[in-house]
């Protein structure tokens, strides 16, 4: 007969108890708080507690384990994995922990089995440690974002999670059963020896930052203490720290730049922010000259030499300087050629980065070590750029408005120019006959002698508006004017400053416009263009505007994304059939259809592959139409889920290949374990069979998880220009030294660059691991040529083998798609075309006679 347990299960009040059918052989029993807990305690026998750590209101698990006096083992319970909270129940009392996504009945009929174990042993329910955290604890410690290490009471690492290791650059394993002290012994003069030692001596909890020099790491720091030892999770904030210490220089600079008169002054001044704040020796920054559009270097640090006037001039477009100017973003080029002219002394630097300060020109840092700048420093470049710019305009307008004081005397337009005293100061012949005075009686009386007290508050709350915002170049006011002869006028005001005059105040300048009988269509339909256009220019993702003629839709207007994304000019798509130009030739029946749903029906969505700038993409495409003066017009935006899509295919292929290949190689391990079971004495053979295909699985599991890492690389990754003879280099060398008996040659020349990184070596690796281990022949052949073409980078891969089985070149293409019996033999080609895909790359294979190639095309530009 079974025995039935009692567990007492605390939780919100208004929150689901745990049900009988997911605990076969418990009773259950709930309470809420510390005095309803007890009262179960008294009035039944219970045999374990799960209490959840998010109770009724502020309350949490953690205080009711604290007040509870309770000798039975408890499983504590969070939502989502969370290491601190797991932490810190455990020193409350907890016995055991999980989290939403665990097993309940498992873990609690093993936290009882535990405790009937260990009740001589441990009388009073002594519970498990963080220090030593069990199978579940691991895991969850090992899925959260901070790193976590604990140490026992004699200082010894009892565990490390992987991203401990990585933050401290050391073996997780080599570190287990080594004392803190000495595994890191700068530590012991800093205040990570003091808190700690503090924290085990009080058992008290303690939170820190502090600065560890060896590794030029700054971390912020969390230690929890217990009978067992000390559990820590700390997190590296480095990158803030070295932020916030260039922060104050930052700021100065800024005003600085504010402050000055010119674009030389500023230019230099942000020379010198960049060599104080971030050490660049090697500056120089270039304006742009609209007459010749040209960049001209006007400013450089001293580490230039004497030759700053010969530094080159770069027109838009070309060489470092010119392309980021003209793509408005940051370039970071490794091997720069050339950088500077070749009798120059900075001829042979090894990077270098040009960032753009706006519309106005460039700043160009040279370095002599490939590394260049971190990601603080790179960022801090550029909001110096950014500061320059806003420097620049503001200088500029100064510029203006000056020039714009030279000339006042000849406009004929209304328009008036109030002092610093908001009394008239200016105004033209045109605006005294609007008003009905001569231009001598207004000059030196208020607004308020032709409009009302409340127009000219208006008017002086604009001015200092702008005066406070130096971004805001000017505002409207409307209001009534009242003429000499009485009658009223409705008008409208733009308003905008003089330039300042030793950052003194100097007045404004108002243009006046007669809005008598077009004021309230003008603004309603000028607020309602305004919106509109401020959407479709702003708007993230593409967008086009289209009429829908003979069932084509024909491009009014593209925002600024559809331009970036497609690669079409508004010029140039304006007046064309949209489907001509970005849909390929297989899907445009399928367009044709959308477009149909979308006339009639006013709205559609569906998922479409359409051609861009880069190559055939997957996007979210959403479209409405209305009619407009019996044509019809639409809308239709172009989200693109690539990657969402390209992830989604990784997971179905690596699920479906592991699952189905791990089950018939272990079902052929079974197998062959009984026969040989069976026929011992004649089947030893058998064992060869058998080790063989455990070595396939192991092989086909590393593989597969080799890829996941290769290809997670997050979404701060970026891809650069960079030489890939190198990594051909290495994948060579690689295969050399496991297949020796393999003739494996390599054709490349000196150095060619394309867009790829590190991960190029593991796609190489992969296609000439297949290469030679599906050739078939007693010498595998193999040669790699790397060959630079018009726009790409072609890596063939060419060996004496039987070639590539159509159907397995067609699963990666995309030729045909991956079900429960047709998916493949390995992961061997998946690997070698997402790696490629990822660089913006693709894959072709060839097959031959000779043999098959398979083609890597990176790009080079």
């Amino acid at each position: 007969m079974s025995h039935t347990r009692t567990l007492l299960h605390i939780r919100p009040r208004d929150g689901p108890p745990a049900r009988h059918t997911d605990l076969a052989d418990w009773a259950t029993v709930t309470a809420a708080d510390v005095a309803s807990a007890e009262r179960v305690l008294a009035d039944h026998t219970v045999d374990c507690i799960l209490c959840d750590h998010d109770l009724s209101g502020d309350a949490s698990g953690i205080a009711v384990l604290d007040a509870l006096d309770a000798s039975l083992p408890v499983l504590y319970r969070t939502a989502t994995p969370d290491g601190e909270v797991a932490s810190a129940a455990t020193a409350a009392g907890a016995t055991g922990y999980c989290h939403g996504g665990d097993d309940l009945r498992d873990r609690l009929a093993g936290l009882v089995g535990a405790d009937d174990r260990d009740d001589h042993a441990n009388p009073g329910g002594a519970h498990a440690s963080i220090v030593a955290p069990d199978s579940s604890a691991a895991a969850i410690l090992e899925r959260i974002g901070e790193a976590f290490f604990a140490v026992d009471t004699d200082w010894r690492f009892t565990y490390v999670n992987e991203t401990a290791a990585e933050v401290l650059q050391r073996d997780r394993a080599t570190l287990l059963g080594e004392n803190l002290w000495e595994a890191f012994p700068a530590a012991t003069d800093l205040p990570f020896h003091e808190q700690y030692t503090r924290a085990m001596r009080e058992q008290a909890s303690v939170s820190f930052e502090a600065y560890y020099p060896p590794l030029s790491l700054w971390t912020e720091v969390t230690a929890h203490p217990d009978a067992d030892g000390l559990s820590v999770f700390f997190r590296d904030v480095t990158d803030r720290k070295r932020y916030e210490q260039m922060l104050p220089g930052l700021l100065q600079t800024t005003r600085d730049m504010m402050q000055a008169t010119d674009s030389e002054a500023i230019a230099g001044r942000l020379v010198e922010a960049a060599e104080e704040l971030l050490g660049l020796d090697l500056t120089v920054v270039r304006l742009h000259d609209p007459e010749t559009d040209v960049l001209v270097p006007v400013a450089g640090t001293d580490g230039i030499g004497d030759a700053f006037s010969e530094r080159p001039h770069y027109p838009v477009g070309e060489g470092g300087p010119g392309e980021a100017f003209e793509r408005g973003e940051s370039l970071y080029r490794a091997h720069p050629q050339p950088l500077y002219d070749s009798d120059d002394s900075l001829a042979q630097v090894e990077a270098a980065l040009y960032v753009p300060i706006g519309e106005y020109g460039t700043l160009s840092a040279a370095f002599e070590t490939p590394d260049g700048l971190g990601p603080v420093e790179r960022q801090t470049a550029e909001l110096l750029a950014a500061n320059a710019s806003a420097a620049l305009e503001r200088a500029e307008r100064r510029e203006q408005l000056e020039r714009f004081e030279a000339v006042i005397e000849s406009v004929e337009d209304m328009l008036y120019v109030l002092g610093p005293d908001g009394r008239f100061q200016y105004v033209t012949e045109p605006f005294a006959e609007f008003v009905g005075y001569d231009r001598d009686d207004l000059v030196g009386r208020s607004p308020g002698c032709i409009t009302d007290e409340g127009v000219v508050e208006r008017i002086g709350d604009l001015v200092t508006e702008l005066w406070n915002d130096a971004d805001r170049r000017s505002g409207t006011v409307s209001a009534q004017v009242v003429a000499a002869t009485g009658a009223t006028t409705p008008i409208e005001v733009d308003i905008s400053l003089l330039p300042a005059e030793d950052g003194a105040f100097a007045g404004s300048v108002g243009v006046v416009r007669d809005v008598t009988d077009l004021r309230e269509t003008r603004e309603r339909l000028r607020s309602e263009n305004q919106r509109f256009r401020y959407l479709f220019e702003h708007i993230p993702d593409p967008l086009v505007e289209c009429e829908y003629q003979d069932e084509s839709l024909v491009v009014t207007s593209a925002n600024p994304a559809f331009e970036r994304v497609f690669g079409y000019d508004s010029e140039e798509i304006v007046g064309e059939p949209l489907n001509d130009h970005i849909v390929p030739p297989e899907e445009m029946a399928a367009a044709r259809r959308i477009d149909r749903v979308a006339a009639t029906e006013g709205e559609t969505a569906e998922e479409v592959r359409r051609l861009t700038a880069t190559g055939v993409r997957h996007f979210l495409f959403r479209a409405v139409s209305y009619d407009l003066d019996g044509t019809r017009h639409g809308f239709a935006t172009y989200t693109d889920i690539t990657d969402r899509k390209e992830r989604e295919r990784r997971l179905e292929v690596l699920h479906t290949v592991l699952r189905h290949n791990l089950r018939t190689e272990m079902n052929l391990i079974g197998g062959y374990a009984e026969q040989l079971e069976r026929e011992l004495d004649e089947g030893h053979d058998l064992i060869d069979d058998i080790q063989s295909e455990a070595r396939h699985v192991a092989n086909l599991s590393d593989t597969a998880r080799n890829v996941e890492r290769a290809l997670d690389r997050g979404g701060d990754a970026t891809i650069e220009h960079r030489d890939v003879t190198g990594f051909v280099d290495r994948a060579v060398a690689t295969a050399r030294e496991r297949f020796p008996d393999a003739d494996i040659g390599l054709d490349r020349p000196a150095a060619v660059e394309a867009m790829a990184d590190d991960r190029l070596v593991f796609a190489l690796t992969n296609a000439l691991e297949n290469a030679v281990e599906h050739c078939g022949r007693e010498v595998p052949r193999v040669i790699v040529t790397v060959e630079q073409c018009d726009e790409t980078v072609e890596i063939r891969v060419a060996d004496n083998g039987p070639g590539i089985p159509e159907q397995e070149r067609k699963f990666v293409t995309g030729e045909r798609d991956i079900t429960q019996l047709e998916h493949g033999s390995g992961l061997g080609l998946w690997a070698i075309t997402w790696v490629v895909n990822a660089f913006d790359g693709d894959i072709d294979f060839e097959t031959s006679e000779a043999g098959s190639v398979v083609v890597l095309r990176l790009r080079s530009r």
